[in-house]
């Protein structure tokens, strides 16, 4: 009788919009600009720390949150960019990643992209499709 083999999937969810932009501003001072703009309240959380095992070194990220309880959405504002490497390798060209979690429609995110746009501090935002990304589990963090 031939040896039966089970092989386990991972199956991981990437439900969140997730948007790329880039900006010749600092972290904080992106994050001020967006409470302004958008009403946000983004605070300040603990870095996301990444072991990189090329490197042999972590990584830090810096990263905000922001819960809105009205439309029960979290908002993530994580830097792409560190001392020695890029969160997203492939997407070396963007400064900043914006995780939208939670129940929308598809269109909020495009609305979301066109009023970033209209930010003179943003020079660009666009959505990104976290399914096509090479490091999308550095995401899940």
């Amino acid at each position: 009788m031939p040896k039966k083999i089970h092989t386990l999937l991972d199956q991981e969810s990437y439900d969140f919009g997730l948007i790329g932009l880039s900006t010749p501003e600092n972290d904080y001072r992106l994050s001020w600009v967006l409470n302004n703009a958008m009403s946000y309240k983004l605070v300040r959380k603990e870095d996301l720390e990444i072991y990189h095992k090329k490197l042999d070194d972590p990584q830090v990220f810096h990263q905000f949150s922001y819960y809105d309880d009205e439309i029960l959405l979290l908002y993530r504002l994580i830097s792409n960019r560190c001392e020695n490497g890029y969160l997203l390798e492939e997407m070396s060209n963007i400064d900043y990643l914006i995780q939208v979690s939670g129940e929308f429609e598809e269109k909020f995110i495009a609305l979301l992209v066109k009023k970033l746009n209209n930010l003179k501090e943003i020079t660009l935002a666009f959505p990104v499709d976290p399914t096509t990304l090479k490091s999308k589990k550095k995401l899940l963090l």
